[in-house]
Formats: C-alpha cells, structure tokens, sequence
C-alpha cells in the first residue's frame, strides 16, 4: 500500500471511532488497562532497581565482603557450615599485607541489637559494632565531632565507643556526648566520637550505630551464634576495574590460611556488592514474570474487545467493501484497511495508557514511599504491544473481510 492509502484507512479508522463513541471506548478502555498495567509494572520495578543499585553505590560499588556462612536469602545454615572456623583479625591483616590493588581492609563483628544507657535514658535498638582503625577508610563513613578508634585503643582493648547521630539524639539531646560515660550491655564506656551523618540504605538508618574496638568487643561478647553475631571482613579495591582481580587473590590467601586443600571447596564465602545486585534482580525477576501473566491477560481482554467490534465493523460495512472491491480494491487493500483501523483502535489505547501510567508514577515518585521510574524502552514496548494487539486480534476480521465475494457483499442487507 502508498503513503495515501495508509492515510486514508487511518482516518476511516478515526472516523469509526467518532461514529461509535461508546463502543470504539471499551475497546479502547481494554488495551488502555492492558498498557497501564505494563507500564505500572515496569515503573515499580525499574524504580525499586534503580533505588537499590543507588544506595548500593552509597555504600561503595567496589566493595568486596567475606563471611564465615552465604547469607542467602531464605537458606538456613546446614551443619558444616555452622562448623566452619571463624574468621580472625589475623586473616585480615594477611589480607591487609598480601592483597595488592586495594584501599585497605576492615574486620568487623556485629550485633544486631545492644541496651545502651546514659543516666536516665536507655535504648534497646542500636547496631554493635566491634570495628578497627581502618573502618573510615574502607567504608568511606568517616567520624563527624572527636576522634574515631585508633590503634592504641585496639591493642589494650580499651572500653571506648563511637556513637552514631540517632544515638546521641536519644541519650543526649541537650548536651555534648564526648567525654561521658555510658553503659553498653552493663559495662562502662567512654564515649570519644560522634560519627557524621551516615544516611539510610534500604530505609534503615545507618545513624543508629555504636563502634568500639573489635579486641573490646571480643573480650565481652563471646559465644553468641550466628546469625545474631557475625563477623565480616570488607575489602575495597581502588577502582571497581579491580574487584574480580581482588576477589581471586582474597580467595587464595584465605584457602591458604584455611589449610584448603585443591579440589577441596571454600568453606566461606566471597561477595561483591555486583553479587548483591545480582540477587536482587533474580528476585524482582519473578516479580516480572508474575506481573507480565497479569498484563498479558489485560492486553488479551483488550484484544477480545478488538476483534468484537472489528467482526461488527466488518458486518456493518459489507456493502462499502462490496463497491470498494467492485470498482479495484484486492483483498491485499481490504486486509490491510481493517488492519489499519485495528491498529489505530489499540494504538490510541496505548498512547492514553502511556500518558496515564507515567502520570502515575510521577504521582507515586510524589506521594508514595515507593520509587517509579518509566525507561524509554517501556514506552517503547508499550506503544509495540498496543500496536501488536491491534494486529493480532484485528487479522481475523480483515481476513474476513478481505474474502468476501463481492456480488454478495453488494446485495447484503
């Protein structure tokens, strides 16, 4: 077909629409659900993709983590590696020596939850952190008023502590938490530091922490089980280039330490922040999947619509096919007319569908603790299913149209 006959059974098609109002409408309305609810799918999901790989980036996106067991998601630890050794401050510094092409290295233990007190006021909530000197560097979170654990106090274990902002909001709100002392788990601290302000990653504050020494934290808090305590040692290479490289050689120092015999597999376990991310798409993956079953059923009762009001269309318009095909037109120009206006139909479906599901995002990005985020390939896709719809559902009726014979398509009543 030319450019003019394309032209032309696109505007027959708009002229439809305008004759019938409300039935070209729900035809419409089907593929518009159908297109919103891509749309809204791919907005939530990139959204919350591109709020992870970002607050992954605000932790460093060239850190490296080893741990003692795979925290994966969902997985209890069987028995072997529950027997695994611990790791020591000693694995790290041979790490810390050995390791070329690195930042520095920091071991830290955790608890997730420690009592901290100061005279009359007490809370239950913050993170314990057995840190060293070396923790502002590699974590790049650097301390905000005094000064930060130093060598000294790792090697005579003394009881010093860090605080974090919400700590010394809750426990001192009218006056200055350096040089006080306060009680962690029933023992005395003294408080040196205040960190700066760390932000949130995944909508926790990183702001409700307490660091003193890691030889300190050994010394009072023993014994306790994963996952309640755990113990990392976190890597930062120079540049995100180098973070394979590091991975391989931190996995043959720690073989070597381990006593790891070849063919023996590692009994711990390597991370990389690429590895996390990774993670998270395979789960938002299944989310994908389960939200695309969803819309491909919307664009089907869409395209049911299509093809109903197509067969009515063809049916209503048997004697103009009949002169159109009396006077020259072949089945190739009838096919592709009702194609056309197939296509027209869903097509503004979508385009309404695509302006309401990026207002809705922008709505949601407003309003909503949730982050939508549309990609310019989604419109992409948006507008190439509605088109899809059109043609699919509307080639039954233009091949049915385009079979009509003409001496009894004039003579329809």
């Amino acid at each position: 077909m030319h450019f003019d006959e394309v032209k032309e059974s696109a505007a027959m098609a708009l002229d439809t629409v305008r004759t019938n109002k409300i039935r070209s409408g729900l035809t419409i309305l089907g593929v518009l659900v159908g297109v919103v609810t891509v749309m809204f799918m791919v907005s939530i999901i990139q959204g919350l993709n591109r709020s992870f790989a970002k607050q992954l980036e605000g932790i460093g996106s060239n850190i490296i983590y080893a741990v003692k067991i795979d925290p994966a998601f969902h997985r209890e630890p069987n028995q072997e590696e529950r027997m695994r050794p611990d790791f020591t401050i000693e694995d790290a510094d041979a790490m810390r020596d050995e390791l070329s092409n690195i930042v520095g290295v920091s071991p830290i233990q955790r608890i997730i939850s420690e009592t901290v007190v100061y005279k009359d006021k007490q809370t239950d909530t913050p993170i314990l952190i057995g840190a060293t000197q070396y923790y502002e560097e590699v974590h790049t979170q650097y301390v905000g008023e005094g000064r930060f654990l130093t060598d000294t106090d790792l090697r005579e274990r003394t009881n010093v502590a860090v605080l974090g902002q919400d700590l010394v909001k809750a426990l001192f709100p009218n006056e200055s938490p350096l040089g006080a002392d306060i009680k962690i788990g029933g023992r005395v601290f003294l408080v040196v530091g205040v960190m700066g302000d760390l932000g949130s990653i995944f909508g926790q504050s990183r702001n409700n922490s307490i660091f003193i020494p890691l030889t300190t934290f050994q010394k009072y808090w023993r014994d306790i089980p994963y996952p309640q305590m755990v113990f990392t040692i976190v890597i930062r290479p120079i540049d995100r280039s180098k973070v394979a490289s590091v991975m391989d050689e931190a996995r043959d120092i720690l073989r070597r330490r381990r006593g790891l015999k070849t063919g023996e597999k590692d009994n711990f376990f390597l991370s990389s922040q690429d590895s996390l991310l990774d993670i998270y798409n395979q789960l938002t993956g299944a989310t994908y999947l389960v939200l695309t079953a969803i819309s491909a059923v919307a664009l089907m009762i869409g395209g049911i619509g299509v093809m109903n009001i197509m067969l009515v269309s063809v049916t209503e318009r048997t004697k103009e096919i009949g002169i159109r095909k009396a006077v020259g037109a072949t089945q190739r120009n009838i096919l592709m007319q009702f194609l056309i206006e197939a296509v027209v139909l869903t097509g503004i479906g979508g385009v309404i569908g695509l302006v309401i599901g990026e207002i809705a995002s922008l709505l949601m990005n407003r309003f909503s603790p949730l982050p939508a985020y549309v990609p310019w390939w989604a419109i992409v896709v948006g507008l190439g299913m509605s088109a899809l719809v059109g043609i699919v559902f509307g080639l039954y009726p233009a091949w049915k149209a385009a079979r009509l014979n003409p001496i009894d398509a004039l003579s329809f009543e």
